[in-house]
């Protein structure tokens, strides 16, 4: 009894051993991101585990049609199964730009609508004031006036756009553009968004 007891402590220590060299050859990656520098916490947000971005924008934000480009260029190259999801922040001025994003989704036009806002915006100068201004915009895609209208005036349309206001409300939104990962962290380093978007929302799904 005595030299079974010994043996299986020798076993237990060999394979202790064993556990801790394993570990000290295959070290946890340390984070290379700062939280306050590269990412803060949202105050009072959950989070989940899957990795998500979310962008919140304005059609009339110069600083948004600018990361537009990077957008653009960075989600056929993004990790695998991070989340992308674009949320137009509501402004009372131009409640019709939310409503006529949502309404392009709805209408399955979204490729074709979203960046002509921003080009007729900014690249062009000519303000989008009105609900009217967008008609000429959805019928280059292929929808006429009256489509764009009951899809602009429908429930599908309104459920969105109360979401997006909801969303900009437990997230604290004050500016834009902003990203937010994993719904609980804030980008704050936009000089490293690329590396940021890769790699956070993975780091802090674990």
């Amino acid at each position: 009894m005595k030299l079974k007891s010994l043996f299986i402590a020798a076993f237990s220590l060999l394979a202790l051993s064993q556990v801790a060299c394993a570990e000290a050859a295959n070290p946890a990656k340390p984070s290379s991101f700062k939280e306050g520098a590269d990412y803060a916490i949202i105050e009072g947000a959950k989070g989940i585990e899957k990795p998500q971005v979310i962008e919140f924008f304005s059609y009339t934000c110069p600083h948004c049609y600018n990361v537009e480009g990077f957008i653009h260029k960075w989600l056929p190259q993004k990790p695998e199964g991070i989340e992308f999801v674009q949320v137009p922040v509501f402004l009372g001025n131009v409640p019709h730009l939310t409503q006529g994003y949502y309404t392009a989704e709805v209408l399955g036009v979204l490729d074709k609508v979203h960046m002509d806002i921003f080009h007729q915006w900014h690249r062009d100068k000519k303000i989008v004031r009105t609900k009217k201004d967008l008609y000429p915009i959805f019928e280059k895609a292929g929808i006429s006036k009256e489509d764009f209208d009951k899809a602009y005036n429908s429930f599908a349309v309104a459920s969105k756009v109360q979401h997006a206001k909801k969303m900009v409300r437990d997230f604290k939104v004050t500016s834009f553009p902003r990203f937010v990962i994993n719904q609980k962290y804030e980008v704050k380093n936009y000089q490293q968004l690329d590396k940021l978007l890769n790699e956070l929302p993975l780091e802090k799904s674990k």
